[in-house]
């Protein structure tokens, strides 16, 4: 399991933000440490169907499993099944 609780992002010219960087980690418990590209990990997911990633985020001092990632159109990283052609990882 592969867990993102942070993104960067750039406004795009169709006036979106879209994701640059997500931080990762393999720890539930933990702040993510580890900054990826967005491309790297588009690659990671495709590569690796077996393997969940998911977003995760803080609920008062508590860590909270978020939603399943998933890739659209291979560009586009989101939390929902819809095909929606931007960047959607809630509130990251």
């Amino acid at each position: 399991m592969v867990y993102i609780d942070e993104v960067r992002k750039t406004r795009g010219s169709d006036g979106y933000d879209v994701i640059t960087h997500v931080c990762c980690t393999r720890y539930m418990s933990l702040k993510a440490t580890d900054w990826k590209t967005k491309a790297w990990m588009i690659d990671f997911i495709k590569r690796n169907p077996s393997e969940s990633v998911k977003t995760k985020y803080r609920r008062g001092t508590t860590w909270v499993e978020g939603e399943d990632v998933r890739v659209i159109d291979d560009e586009f990283l989101r939390t929902d099944a819809n095909h929606t052609r931007r960047d959607n990882l809630g509130e990251l």
